[in-house]
């Protein structure tokens, strides 16, 4: 990890830990040209869970994301280890992962809105 980001990582688990009780939009994107999201070289998973607990595991050096879906536990899990960019704002977090030159993953967490009962 780039050690200019060491200082990031309290803030990103206590923005996400602040999203707990919420439902939460977890979309991954692993590219296998660094540098872009071009649709060529990139796939992407989403999924959306009601966030329960966030962490960081020593062992392993991994951000947690742990919450529900459908009555099931689900997770999502981040190399903090790779982090290359980070990027910890009011409404999203985004991390970026690199795998040497081979290819990279962006993260991006984000909060929804619920549905009222109208």
């Amino acid at each position: 990890m780039r050690s200019d980001l060491v200082p990031q990582l309290e803030p990103l688990v206590e923005r996400l830990g602040s999203w707990r009780g919420s439902l939460i939009e977890v979309v991954g994107q692993i590219t296998r040209s660094p540098g872009t999201l071009d649709r060529h070289s990139t796939t992407r998973s989403a999924l959306v869970l009601r966030l329960e607990h966030v962490g960081i595991a020593f062992s392993g050096a991994s951000l947690m994301v742990l919450g529900k879906a459908f009555g099931r536990d689900v997770g999502y899990e981040a190399s903090c280890d790779l982090l290359e960019r980070l990027s910890v704002e009011p409404g999203s977090v985004v991390l970026v992962e690199r795998f040497g030159q081979v290819a990279e993953r962006h993260s991006s967490f984000k909060p929804l809105a619920e549905a009222s009962d109208a």
